[in-house]
């Protein structure tokens, strides 16, 4: 089996809609509506998963995935510009803070110093709208990375992707996939507004961090790709590998240590996600940890199917009988070859997700940009 390893501006308003007009491309974003869909209140809507959310799926994986609404004019967020984020968009994550909805991604291009070779790097826009319609936003910190790749010999001075921010104290800590000099690691940035950030270093040895907060304490899921036997690696080889999710825990959110020497939660041996568990986004409500995530039956990181479980610990898990409850889109569309990374958002009549796409496969076509797809809350 082969394995393949991801690398993973003006303030303006920008609303996509499903109204006839010219393919959206290259930054060339056409403006249209208002301040943005019903519904959609800054900083208000809800961005756990709920019972009601876990409920909302039959026993019948199908009938799950043809519920869902993959927005017409996919992606929402494309490539733009000429440096950062030319050739990919991926990644999003929400934050509700301060009164506003923050929207943290990654970008693919090149940077100032080297136009040359492209990194990743993450960068954040303020939400304004978010509705069946699509979404509007405006581009913070001028458009440019918040947090760029480091220098050369540094811990992130090849790829910096996957955030995964919360507001820990009065601060938003931002937990990123840090690719450089001495392998992979998670690493921290903090920041007092939201906006503008100051590293702190490596945390914890994996990638594609998942944090929440729980009273005094940051717990951290996030993946490691092992081989079959069980031993943690991050060698490129040629052999079976799969990634799997581990857990840590920090009283400061710097300082973690692991709660177990094994993985919490991995692929079900025969079924849809049986290979490979890969980008779950974690949440909290009324006594419940929910996951949703991708998984994969025949490749470590390539997911067509979302899947949801649930958890009172972060340790023992349930997968909904449902699931996979969401599927890749059609052949030929912008989510149609795989989907990573599924950031969830309750907002009016509807749940909303927003994740990145692919239309073809790492070998011949990876184009990963920013999708959304929805599905009504009443059956």
């Amino acid at each position: 089996m082969k394995i393949f390893l991801r690398g993973g501006a003006a303030a303006l308003a920008v609303f996509l809609c499903l109204a006839a007009g010219p393919a959206v491309q290259n930054g060339d974003m056409p403006v249209q509506g208002n301040a943005g869909p019903r519904g959609f209140v800054p900083g208000k809507c809800g961005l756990s998963i709920t019972r009601a959310f876990w409920d909302r799926f039959s026993k019948n994986y199908e009938s799950n995935c043809l519920a869902w609404h993959h927005f017409g004019r996919n992606p929402v967020l494309p490539p733009s510009g000429n440096t950062w984020q030319k050739r990919w968009t991926a990644n999003p994550d929400f934050l509700n803070f301060d009164g506003r909805t923050l929207l943290y991604y990654r970008g693919n291009g090149t940077t100032p110093a080297d136009d040359r070779v492209n990194h990743d790097q993450i960068g954040v826009a303020e939400l304004t709208g978010i509705g069946t319609k699509g979404i509007s936003y405006k581009p913070l910190n001028d458009g440019q990375p918040i947090v760029p790749i480091g220098e050369k010999g540094s811990y992130d001075d090849g790829m910096v992707l996957d955030p995964s921010a919360v507001k820990f104290g009065s601060r938003v800590f931002l937990y990123y996939s840090a690719i450089g000099t001495p392998g992979y690691h998670i690493g921290l940035a903090a920041s007092d507004d939201g906006v503008h950030f100051k590293k702190i270093g490596p945390v914890v040895q994996g990638r594609v961090p998942s944090a929440i907060v729980r009273g005094d304490t940051v717990y951290l899921l996030f993946q490691r790709l092992v081989d079959l036997k069980g031993r943690a690696t991050d060698v490129q080889i040629r052999t079976p590998k799969v990634y799997e999710l581990y857990l840590a825990r920090s009283t400061d959110g710097i300082h973690f240590e692991e709660v177990r020497d094994r993985p919490v939660f991995k692929g079900d041996e025969g079924n849809w996600d049986g290979i490979s568990i890969t980008t779950a986004r974690v949440s909290y409500s009324d006594g419940w940890y929910y996951i949703l995530y991708g998984g994969s039956a025949y490749l470590a990181d390539e997911p067509d199917y979302f899947g949801l479980a649930r958890s009172r610990d972060l340790i023992h898990w349930e997968r909904n009988p449902g699931n996979p409850i969401f599927g890749a889109g059609a052949r030929g569309e912008s989510d149609g070859g795989a989907i990573w990374f599924p950031a969830f958002m309750d907002c009016g009549g509807d749940y909303f997700i927003l994740y990145e796409g692919s239309r073809g496969k790492y070998s011949w076509d990876l184009s990963s940009t920013i999708c959304m797809s929805w599905i009504a809350k009443s059956k």
